[in-house]
């Protein structure tokens, strides 16, 4: 399952890795990603695979409960207002014993609220969702998931801030002014997890 599957890259690569029995299934709010996902698919040659590709709403997917072995997302759900209701929902369609594989942005160190305001005047920029690490650690706790593991870090540099910051493109989202992306600079990493949905006791 994949949270927010965009042009259906992580799709793709996840249909190769369960292989011709397995099932796949993205979801993205959008209706042009969805359908750029379709032609992927396509394109890769994988149109006989079992592929589910569907608009649908991350906090309210519409799938059955203990639905998936695993949920995945890549710097997605730091887009997302309502992460609470993003990972309750992906709590919700896990089978017990089913992981998470994420991988988002996070802030490191805490900034100022106007400043965080001003980034999320585009909220479409990564930068603009991200929340302090100890906040997203404690959603995903709130949320039931056991068995947190970072897996890999990467601090952003002021060349990928910028992108991030910009993030789908700047026809899209506007880029932040350069002094309010110095303030940031070591304090906005990558960071990719797993967690568990515990079996129950």
């Amino acid at each position: 399952m994949d949270f927010g599957c965009g042009g259906g890259i992580d799709v793709i690569l996840a249909a190769r890795k369960v292989g011709e029995d397995g099932k796949v299934v993205g979801i993205d709010f959008a209706p042009q990603m969805i359908e750029q996902a379709r032609q992927a698919v396509i394109v890769s040659g994988f149109q006989e695979r079992d592929i589910d590709l569907r608009v649908a709403d991350m906090g309210k997917s519409q799938l059955p409960k203990d639905f998936a072995d695993v949920v995945i997302s890549n710097c997605v759900i730091n887009l997302c207002p309502d992460k609470d209701a993003v990972y309750e929902e992906a709590f919700r369609i896990l089978r017990p014993g089913g992981r998470l594989a994420i991988s988002d942005i996070v802030l490191t160190r805490d900034i100022d609220s106007h400043l965080r305001e001003r980034f999320q005047a585009t909220w479409a920029g990564c930068l603009g969702g991200a929340i302090l690490e100890e906040g997203y650690l404690h959603t995903l706790k709130k949320a039931g998931f056991a068995e947190f593991q970072i897996v890999s870090r990467h601090t952003l540099t002021p060349m990928e801030l910028q992108a991030m910051a910009c993030c789908p493109g700047e026809e899209f989202t506007p880029p932040p002014n350069n002094e309010d992306l110095e303030i940031v600079q070591g304090k906005v990493d990558s960071v990719k997890f797993t967690a568990i949905k515990p079996p129950p006791a």
